[in-house]
């Protein structure tokens, strides 16, 4: 017996009050639940609601454990998006002229402050960018990978201030601070990519299977 949207959407609903709260884990977690109920509801001839409470308060531990692996698992996935990322081409050439760039516009500007504050100012417009859209569009989800994304991303953004300002060798103009920043701006739009892409996959999946 194939559970019905509604009950699909139950499932859903307990996981998601078991604080599985990211939609990218807590899909998987619904079509595997679904699965196990469909199965015991045929083998034990018991109604959906019995069935699905039979096996949660035999599992209910073993989602929630697998929910804290997951977020781990999450980690190995985004540093191997970013490996991927930067192994592309198109993606390799964004950062060698991003570098380029800033390299001949330093020859006759002066980018101390921009390079100096310009980590910073990337960490807010990313943040005014995701929240924006999230509160625009109305919408509530969170996906472990991006989040996940925007820790890594943030820690790399902190250690390249850390070394403007603490390291008085570490020079504003210089190639090095050139070069982190451009990594800097490859990793948000690796990060803007990555939100749309989430968007595009589990939103709409999820609004199709789900809600």
């Amino acid at each position: 017996m194939k559970l019905n949207r509604e009950q699909i959407h139950f499932v859903d609903t307990y996981l998601k009050n078991s604080e599985i709260e990211f939609i990218d884990v807590r899909m998987e977690m619904v079509d595997h639940v679904a699965s196990e109920v469909e199965a015991k509801i045929e083998a034990e001839n018991l109604d959906f609601y019995n069935a699905f409470k039979n096996y949660m308060v035999i599992n209910k531990k073993v989602y929630l454990k697998e929910n804290r692996k997951f977020v781990k698992i999450t980690d190995k996935r985004i540093l191997k998006e970013i490996i991927f990322f930067y192994q592309k081409p198109a993606y390799a050439l964004i950062f060698i002229a991003m570098f380029s760039f800033l390299k001949i516009v330093a020859i006759n500007y002066n980018l101390n402050y921009f390079l100096k504050f310009g980590p910073a100012i990337i960490l807010i417009g990313l943040a005014i960018y995701y929240f924006g859209i999230r509160f625009y569009l109305g919408r509530k989800e969170r996906y472990s990978g991006i989040e996940r994304l925007s820790i890594i991303l943030n820690l790399f953004i902190q250690m390249h201030q850390f070394l403007l300002y603490s390291l008085t060798e570490f020079e504003t103009n210089s190639n090095l601070n050139i070069l982190l920043f451009s990594f800097d701006c490859t990793l948000v739009y690796l990060f803007i990519i990555l939100i749309n892409k989430y968007n595009r996959k589990y939103t709409s999946l999820y609004k199709n299977s789900i809600v």
